[in-house]
């Protein structure tokens, strides 16, 4: 009886390091397996609203805001979305909301295009626009705004030549860094072009002061020449600008 009970722990003892191997070697396969799995994140996860300075001189100068109401700027659209608190400056100036569009990618890029129709110019006359971009993704993005070449595009190129733009960066102290003036065509052809107030791409940070996501406002002016030929323009439609935005992180493994 004493043998066979013996035999009995020796049995169960060698089931449990046999079982604990294979437990073992279980949990090495799935965690190496686990560890070459790839996820993909959105890298690109930007809101960029668009409004139109309200600019009763068109000197370049918006409007000041009603101070007895300071979110009258803003005037958005029952389905827009807001943030008041993500404001990185004091905005002293007053814009109505035109458009909205979401920038969401899992690639390292993203595009948006849309198009402005200026209803009414006249030389030296200032139409100004504001474009707010927010960076929910928690990584640094790069962002390129130029005015691009369509085969359907055919406006008149000697219309377009009294057309120019510049594109200003909004800083804390609710200062704009500008770009110089640029020509929208030479009077025969359009060829499309970018538009930088830095040497270096334009920067979305992850983070921006005290707020936890990222944010950069930028200004777009456009303006007919003080030469210009053609004295009164109504209804011309610009050539789309394309809002690029890119990240250089690469798809991700999980290390854990």
């Amino acid at each position: 009886m004493k043998k066979y009970r013996i035999l009995i722990c020796v049995v169960a003892l060698a089931t449990v390091i046999l079982s604990a191997i294979f437990i073992t070697y279980a949990w090495y396969i799935n965690v190496d397996r686990v560890t070459d799995m790839k996820f993909n994140i959105l890298q690109i996860d930007s809101l960029v609203t668009l409004y139109e300075a309200n600019d009763d001189n068109f000197n370049g100068i918006p409007n000041l805001v009603d101070l007895g109401n300071e979110n009258k700027y803003y005037k958005p659209e029952a389905n827009a979305q807001v943030d008041y608190e993500k404001r990185y400056y004091d905005e002293n100036y007053s814009f109505d909301y035109v458009d909205q569009r979401y920038a969401l990618s899992q690639d390292s890029k993203a595009n948006l295009l849309n198009s402005i129709t200026i209803s009414s110019a006249a030389p030296s006359k200032i139409y100004g626009y504001k474009f707010e971009v927010i960076n929910y993704v928690g990584l640094d993005n790069k962002l390129q705004f130029e005015f691009i070449k369509e085969e359907s595009y055919t406006a008149d190129t000697t219309i377009l030549k009294d057309f120019e733009a510049r594109l200003g960066i909004v800083d804390a102290n609710a200062n704009v860094l500008f770009s110089n003036w640029t020509s929208f065509s030479n009077g025969t052809s359009y060829s499309g072009f970018k538009l930088n107030p830095l040497a270096n791409p334009i920067t979305i940070p992850a983070t921006t002061g005290t707020l936890n996501v990222g944010r950069l406002d930028l200004w777009l002016q456009i303006r007919i020449k003080p030469d210009a030929t053609n004295h009164q323009i109504s209804d011309f439609i610009l050539p789309k600008y394309r809002i690029t935005l890119s990240c250089e992180m690469s798809e991700q493994k999980n290390t854990a």
